[in-house]
């Protein structure tokens, strides 16, 4: 640290003579006046000429708090340390509150050197600051020069919506000098419809919340409408009380434009997707149909004319053929009984969703050797074929998964009514798996096991989410609207 210029005020030379030697005792070279009473402190304080001013709290002719007020008067920044030898708590809050810089005890003096090289650190700090503040004030000039060559509307305005800044590109854009816009209220620049909008949004910048984005109707210098995003930052003081704000502007009418027919588009390909899977959907319930009435009754009349002849011949050798012929039409029969069942399972349609899903938990649990678990509440009636389809093959899809994958020995559906939506859950105590590696697969087309019954439930207007990690099993939830009566 550099050589420190000290101004003590101390009628005793003896705690003069002591406070110098701990300052140097603490490593600071100081140059040191000392001051024996008010006298000799008004003839010696000057703003500017001392590093640090330290004074006695109590002297004949004066005290410490009458020097910190004279120099507070000349220089709101000067460290000013009070010495003492005996200062209460109430004396130092009242001393620390009037701006003294800090206060050490005649019996601690070996504070007082670290205290002096703090005071002179922060007065250099501080000093620092108001060199940099007027680095901003020039920075600040700078700025208005160059935003006033940018494209981009720029406009600032008050707490209370006055505006005090505009560049050029808003005022070519609205048509307006800058002597029509400022000093002027925003809400004069607005739309009827776009001015409670624009109030309520301005409102709610707070330090916490600095900023806000949004889109407005505005109408330019020619009178047509347009729509304008606007990006604005509140500016805080030291304080953080608002102190002004600043708002950029953009035309995004044709990208508004573009965004509504993409909005459009999709909402398009949905109702196609959505479309093509009911069209799927009655194509799997008429071949089911067919299956079970056509294919199905013809094999199962063939079986029983089989039997019928198994029963008129005593021929082991023709007996043997014939239950050789009978155990194919079983076995055929049964396999047109799965494909039927996996394509439309007839007691979604005849006896709804909660006897179908029991029915496939059961027969799929028996083929993979796991102990099935079912529980469901009172479901709705006005539940729509859409949705008792989608959370059908949600739980079709599931189950399917953990016969094959899981290495479960439970599996639980449930089935109940959340607020206004129908949840299912399809749980196992299985193997697990990294989820978000199964949605990369997925993502690039590896599996799309996951993939459709997000699909199917996001066209439902459901949602859907995957509870899994190695070892710990695995929850499927999905969720659909349900209907009011």
């Amino acid at each position: 640290m550099a050589r420190v210029r000290v101004l003590l005020l101390e009628d005793s030379p003896a705690d003069a003579e002591l406070a110098l030697a701990a300052l140097a005792a603490a490593g600071l070279d100081c140059a040191a006046d000392v001051a024996h009473g008010r006298a000799d402190f008004e003839r010696l304080y000057a703003a500017g000429r001392y590093d640090v001013v330290l004074a006695d709290y109590s002297l004949p002719d004066c005290t410490g708090l009458d020097a910190l007020a004279r120099v507070r008067a000349a220089d709101a920044l000067q460290p000013f340390i009070l010495v003492s030898g005996g200062l209460g708590e109430e004396r130092a809050v009242e001393v620390l509150r009037a701006g003294a810089s800090d206060f050490v005890l005649k019996g601690n003096l070996n504070r007082l050197g670290p205290a002096v090289a703090r005071a002179v650190e922060e007065y250099r700090q501080r000093r620092e600051h108001r060199v940099t503040q007027q680095a901003l004030e020039l920075s600040e000039r700078r700025y208005r020069a160059v935003v006033e060559a940018q494209s981009e509307l720029i406009i600032r305005i008050l707490p209370d919506l006055t505006v005090t800044f505009v560049n050029g590109a808003y005022c070519r854009y609205f048509g307006r000098t800058q002597e029509q816009v400022l000093g002027k209220s925003l809400l004069e620049h607005l739309l009827p419809e776009e001015r409670a909008n624009a109030q309520r949004f301005l409102a709610g910048i707070a330090p916490a919340t600095p900023t806000y984005e949004r889109d407005a109707l505005v109408r330019d210098a020619d009178g047509a409408q347009r729509w304008m995003h606007w990006a604005a930052r509140g500016i805080f003081g030291a304080d953080g009380a608002l102190a002004e704000i600043q708002s950029v502007g953009r035309d995004v009418t044709e990208l508004k434009r573009v965004m509504d027919e993409l909005g459009a588009a999709r909402e398009r390909l949905q109702r196609l997707s959505r479309r093509l899977l009911e069209v799927q959907e009655a194509e799997r319930r008429h071949l089911a149909r067919e299956l079970h009435d056509d294919i199905g009754q013809g094999l199962t009349a063939l079986k029983l004319n089989l039997e019928s002849l198994a029963r008129g011949r005593d021929s082991a050798a023709f007996e043997a053929r014939i239950g050789e012929a009978l155990e194919t039409t079983r076995h055929t029969i049964e396999r047109v009984r799965q494909l039927s069942i996996n394509l439309r399972p007839l007691q979604l349609d005849d006896l709804g969703l909660a006897a179908a899903l029991r029915s496939h938990l059961d027969r799929q649990a028996k083929l993979g050797g796991l102990a099935p678990h079912f529980e469901i509440q009172e479901v709705p009636l006005n539940i729509s074929a859409d949705i008792e389809t989608a959370c059908f093959r949600v739980a079709q899809e599931a189950i399917n998964n953990i016969v094959r994958h899981s290495k479960a020995a439970n599996v639980w559906l449930r089935l109940f009514v959340a607020g206004e939506r129908l949840a299912l859950s399809v749980r196992d105590d299985g193997s697990g798996f990294d989820v978000a590696a199964a949605q990369k697969r997925a993502a690039a087309g590896a599996s799309l096991g996951v993939v459709s019954m997000e699909e199917r439930v996001a066209l439902a207007g459901g949602s859907f989410q995957i509870h899994s990690a190695p070892g710990q099993g695995t929850v499927v939830v999905a969720s659909f609207p349900v209907a009011a009566d």
